[in-house]
């Protein structure tokens, strides 16, 4: 397509960002779902979340690509990595004590 970053069209190779279960992108996921856990979004709006996300994701690479750092399609071992740190970071945080003032979930 002309115009367009053919790497978005392309699913990441292993070693390249994207293409491992675990790359430095999983740290931006586990920092998302720190912000729900502190938000106190039940698990299953966090969990739906995430996975709209990646389900989302490579569409939204092949039509925007110059929005994304790299534009390359996740392999499914890094969208299941992705989800994954969404709900660590969201556990962490709702393993937390309440704020004072605020109810228990």
């Amino acid at each position: 397509m002309a115009g367009q970053d053919l790497a978005a069209e392309r699913e990441a190779l292993p070693g390249e960002v994207n293409g491992d279960a675990l790359d430095r992108f999983t740290l931006a996921h586990a920092a998302a779902g720190v912000l729900m856990g502190l938000g106190r979004l039940p698990w299953w709006a966090a969990l739906g979340l995430a996975i709209a996300w990646e389900v989302a994701e490579n569409p939204l690479k092949d039509r925007f690509p110059g929005v994304f750092p790299h534009a390359t399609h996740d392999r499914p071992c890094n969208a299941v990595a992705d989800t994954c740190a969404v709900m660590a970071g969201w556990a962490a945080m709702r393993a937390l004590p309440p704020l004072p003032g605020e109810k228990e979930p």
